[in-house]
C-alpha cells in the first residue's frame, strides 16, 4: 500500500535540480558553467516584457546553464511551473511567438524547433534550448527521458475538435494580454475578472481557414451571463456561437454560416470534476509525512505506557511486597506437579 503513495510522493517532489543531475550521471552532456536560477522576484530578466504572463500561468522557477558534450554544446532553459497546463500555456505562447514558422520535432510531451531553438513542454516543465539543431534535438530528448509525471492539456483545451484542427496551432489563454488581435475581441469584455480561461486553434475546412475560440467559466451560470452580453451585440450572430455547460464557443474571421456550423458541431462538453493542481496548501508529500508522524507519536506514546506501569509495577513489589500486586489471598497458581509419581486408577464395573 505504500508502494503508490511512495511513487506519488517522487514525481511531486521532483524538482529541476533532480532532472539536472539525473542527465549527468546517465548521460554524456556535462555541465559547462555553474546554473543560474530565477523566481518570481526576477523572472524579468529572463521573460522581459512577457514576465507578467508567465506569473499568471503560474511560475515557479527557472535555472539556465549551459552544457557540452564532445561534439556540441547547448544553452539550457529550464521553466518550472505550477502544474501541467500552465507548462503546456507556457509552450503554447512560445510557439505562438516564434518566428519564422515552428517546425515540429517529436520531442517531449510536444515540441518544436525554429532557427537554433528547440523548444518542449512535458510534465510542468517548459525546456528551451539553444544550439546547433542536431545538438540541441539530441540534449532535449535526454532531459525529456528524466522528466516523471503526467503531462496533461487543461479542460478547455480538451475540448477542442480534433476535426479539421490545424496541428500546432491550439493555443491557452490566461490573461487579455494574450489575446491575439487576429480574434477580433474585446479582451476587457471576455470575463477574466471572472476567471474565464480560453483556448484558441485555427481549423481549415472547404481550403477555408477559421479561428475557434472556447471559452470557459467557471459555472454554467456565468457562461449564461456572457452569452446574453454577447447575444445584445450586433456583430456576434448566432450562427458563429453555441454554449454548452459553462463553455462558450466562437467562431471568428470567417462569415460562411455553413464552415461555423461543421466546426461549432464538434465543440461538446460533458459535466466532470477535475483537480488540475495540487492544493497550495498541503502537498501528498506533506500528507505522507504527517501520517508517518502520527504514526510515530503512537508509538512512542504506547512504548512510554508500557515502560511507565511496568516500572511502577516493580517499584510498588519492591517497596510494598504482597501489599498492592500479588497479594497471596488474590493469587490462584495453576500447578502441573510434573515431578508427582503416577497414580493409576481404574474403575470398576
Amino acid at each position: 500500500m505504500l508502494l503508490p503513495l511512495l511513487t506519488a510522493a517522487a514525481l511531486q517532489g521532483q524538482s529541476r535540480e533532480s532532472i539536472l543531475k539525473a542527465v549527468t550521471e546517465t548521460s554524456r552532456w556535462s555541465p559547462a558553467d555553474k546554473p543560474i536560477q530565477y523566481d518570481e522576484k526576477n523572472i524579468e530578466t529572463i521573460a522581459g516584457k512577457r514576465a507578467a504572463t508567465i506569473r499568471r500561468y503560474g511560475f515557479v522557477g527557472a535555472t539556465t546553464q549551459n552544457w557540452k558534450e564532445p561534439e556540441g554544446k547547448v544553452r539550457l532553459t529550464l521553466y518550472e511551473m505550477a502544474d501541467a497546463s500552465a507548462a503546456y500555456g507556457l509552450f503554447t505562447m512560445e510557439r505562438a511567438a516564434a518566428q519564422p514558422g515552428p517546425e515540429s520535432v517529436p520531442v517531449g510531451t510536444e515540441g518544436f524547433r525554429t532557427g537554433n531553438r528547440v523548444v518542449f513542454w512535458q510534465s510542468k516543465y517548459l525546456v528551451t534550448l539553444e544550439g546547433l539543431p542536431a545538438s540541441a534535438v539530441e540534449f532535449a530528448r535526454i532531459i525529456g527521458e528524466h522528466i516523471l509525471g503526467r503531462s496533461r492539456k487543461p479542460p478547455v483545451s480538451q475540448h477542442l475538435p480534433p476535426e479539421n484542427l490545424i496541428q500546432g496551432t491550439d493555443r491557452y489563454i490566461v490573461d487579455e494580454a494574450s489575446v491575439g488581435r487576429e480574434l477580433g475581441l474585446d479582451p476587457e469584455v471576455l470575463g477574466f475578472d471572472d476567471s474565464v480561461e480560453i483556448a484558441t486553434a485555427e481549423y481549415r475546412v472547404n481550403e477555408k481557414t477559421a479561428h475557434l475560440v472556447l471559452l470557459m467559466y467557471p459555472t454554467p451560470q456565468v457562461a449564461k451571463k456572457y452569452e446574453d452580453q454577447w447575444a445584445g451585440t450586433s456583430n456576434n450572430e448566432p450562427a458563429f456561437r453555441k454554449r454548452v455547460g459553462p463553455l462558450i464557443a466562437l467562431v471568428r474571421g470567417l462569415r460562411d454560416a455553413t464552415i461555423a456550423k461543421s466546426i461549432l458541431d464538434g465543440v461538446n462538453y460533458e459535466s466532470q470534476v477535475t483537480w488540475d493542481q495540487p492544493r497550495p496548501d498541503l502537498s501528498l508529500r506533506q500528507v505522507i509525512l504527517t501520517i508517518f508522524t502520527f504514526i510515530g507519536i503512537a508509538l512512542l506514546f504506547t512504548l512510554i505506557a508500557g515502560l511507565s506501569f511496568g516500572g511502577l509495577r516493580l517499584f510498588v513489589k519492591a517497596r510494598y511486597p504482597n501489599l498492592v500486586f500479588d497479594r497471596p489471598e488474590d493469587m490462584e497458581i495453576i500447578q502441573l506437579k510434573l515431578a508427582q509419581g503416577f497414580t493409576r486408577k481404574e474403575l470398576s464395573r
